[in-house]
């Protein structure tokens, strides 16, 4: 077996790692630039790479440890901090003579300690991290940031960084990161602009894709110390803002009068629903709504309300999001109705918003394209502002940051009521 594969004239060692080694090496795949595109050449080379790891895979098996990125992050901050860019061993013999001998002559300083040696010396080759492994990789170093998310919450955080990664091995192929250049991200860009006029795209997808795909690199690129001028392969790639569309709010009249009218949502199952109701009379999320539990509803308190809260295996958008929101009007009838919760869409809101989306534009109950469930929240907060609410209690409701220093304990559940109670959509 060659493991050779031909990239626009440009050869690469290519290899599965083998299953009999997986325990010892979690890499899927070893891939390397051959740098020549004589393939007599890459033959050669790819022939004597194949007999290295062969020897290097039976040494880890034998010792029992396992390959580690982190084994070249440490030798390369060693290197540093020593004074000299890390090379692997083969680099280094391709240098100027006098830089090798400036690192001769400090390891024969320090009396050839050893450390020196393996981090000024190139003890290890750089590691080969493709895109899609440097995706892995990323995920493992943002492991915090999803201890308290649900499963649906962590898919929901990933998605739209393996749609970036995945869009970018589409445009320039799967990449080791190293061989990343200005060229490759120009090029992505370019392919953005491109789909954005021949599919009615906007900018605003693109733009989210080259600052997920600029985290991941960087990330990756600082941890395990790479070689790779980030600064400059990124800069300047975003587009200019076309005035993404925003939501636009549900009129009061015609949440009352269409949107909520008992009739036209015949044809919804009753806890979708109930949940719409709660959606409009409180401006609580769905995803917020799906995830209470009997727990967080209090029906038999003087004021009903719900308590949104953050728990473990399951986080909120914001830490300001945690709040309590007292029960009137429709968001009453929705609770007394479902007094355990939405059980059948427990933390399944984008399923709940498919559905309910769906209802709503397939029976023309939403009055523009502009339109879509989450309006209904700018609705709530629409309401509170015509009413002249505090800003304290407009945020302490809606799960807004408070600009001003915040004192004490914030509105009491009474004053919540109040307010509540001028914005109310069901008629008392």
């Amino acid at each position: 077996m060659l493991y050779l594969i031909e990239r626009n004239g440009h050869f690469y060692f290519n290899r599965r790692v083998p299953k009999s080694y997986r325990t010892h090496d979690k890499r899927r795949w070893i891939r390397e630039a051959l740098k020549t595109q004589d393939k007599r050449i890459a033959i050669r080379l790819s022939m004597a790479r194949n007999e290295q790891l062969e020897a290097y895979w039976s040494t880890l098996k034998q010792s029992g440890k396992q390959h580690t990125p982190e084994q070249f992050a440490a030798l390369a901050e060693r290197s540093r901090l020593l004074g000299f860019p890390y090379f692997p061993s083969q680099e280094i013999a391709k240098l100027p003579v006098h830089q090798i001998l400036e690192r001769l002559f400090h390891i024969e300083k320090e009396n050839y300690n050893e450390a020196h040696i393996e981090a000024i010396l190139g003890k290890q080759e750089t590691p080969v991290i493709t895109l899609d492994n440097a995706l892995d990789r990323y995920f493992e170093i943002e492991k915090g940031k999803t201890i308290n998310k649900s499963p649906n919450q962590i898919r929901k955080w990933q998605n739209p960084r393996k749609k970036a990664i995945a869009n970018f091995i589409a445009c320039v192929g799967n990449k080791p990161l190293n061989e990343i250049k200005r060229d490759d991200t120009v090029k992505f860009r370019d392919w953005w602009i491109s789909r954005i006029k021949n599919e009615n795209l906007v900018t605003d997808s693109a733009n989210k894709d080259m600052l997920f795909l600029k985290t991941i690199v960087c990330s990756v690129v600082e941890e395990l110390k790479l070689d790779l001028d980030t600064s400059h392969i990124f800069k300047n790639l975003l587009l200019k803002d076309d005035n993404t569309e925003t939501r636009l709010p549900f009129e009061t009249a015609y949440i009352r009068s269409t949107l909520l009218n008992s009739e036209k949502l015949a044809g919804l199952n009753e806890q979708a629903k109930w949940v719409l109701y709660a959606f409009a009379e409180t401006g609580a999320g769905l995803n917020e709504l799906t995830g209470l539990l009997p727990e967080d509803i209090n029906l038999d308190a003087a004021i009903p309300h719900i308590v949104i809260q953050p728990r473990k295996g399951r986080s909120l958008k914001t830490k300001y999001r945690k709040r309590v929101i007292p029960l009137v009007g429709f968001a009453l009838d929705a609770f007394k109705a479902c007094p355990k919760g939405f059980t059948v869409y427990h933390d399944r809101p984008d399923s709940l918003s498919g559905l309910i989306s769906k209802y709503l534009r397939e029976h023309n109950l939403m009055p523009t394209r502009k339109h879509t469930v989450y309006s209904l929240r700018h609705s709530f907060q629409d309401r509170l502002l015509a009413v002249n609410t505090p800003d304290r209690i407009q945020a302490d409701l809606m799960g807004h940051k408070f600009n001003r220093p915040r004192y004490g304990e914030g509105a009491t559940l009474q004053h919540k009521l109040e307010w509540m109670k001028k914005v109310q959509l069901k008629p008392e």
